[in-house]
């Protein structure tokens, strides 16, 4: 996948569609507790977008679980929909929405200190501890750049 590619998708039950331009074929793997609870015990996978369309928006729910971040979901089948920063634009997509997914590979990482025992690391992705990543989100959140 070369460049910003247009793709589509959907939740389980089709209430909620998206179609957003993919960033680039990486897909981020985000190990922390609360993303085991949400995608029921393995990593929330979501992949970088762009020009985010959502229809049926009003059938996504919102959840503020953390003092950064939000998380979507169709209110309806309870497909997880986005994870994104508090008060932000949707950078992330859940890749299960997706229609067509290929081409693209775990390129990251996150809460690696929380990823389970039975799960072994993606080879080549990027590592990054709850704490790098706590800062990370920090950061962004006061507008700076790391």
């Amino acid at each position: 996948m070369s460049g910003a590619e247009r793709r589509s998708g959907q939740c389980l039950c089709g209430a909620v569609r998206v179609s957003a331009e993919v960033t680039g074929p990486g897909i981020q793997a985000c190990h922390c507790h609360d993303c085991q609870r949400w995608t029921g015990g393995g990593p929330f996978l979501v992949v970088g977008v762009r020009d985010v369309v959502v229809t049926g928006a009003e059938r996504v729910a919102d959840y503020r679980h953390s003092s950064w971040g939000e998380r979507g979901s169709c209110a309806t089948c309870g497909s997880p929909v986005y994870w994104r920063l508090q008060g932000g634009e949707i950078e992330g997509l859940a890749i299960g929405l997706f229609e067509d997914q290929t081409g693209w590979h775990v390129t990251s990482e996150i809460f690696v200190d929380h990823r389970p025992g039975w799960l072994p690391p993606w080879p080549g992705a990027m590592q990054a501890t709850e704490a790098e990543q706590i800062a990370k989100f920090d950061a962004a959140l006061q507008g700076e750049t790391q």
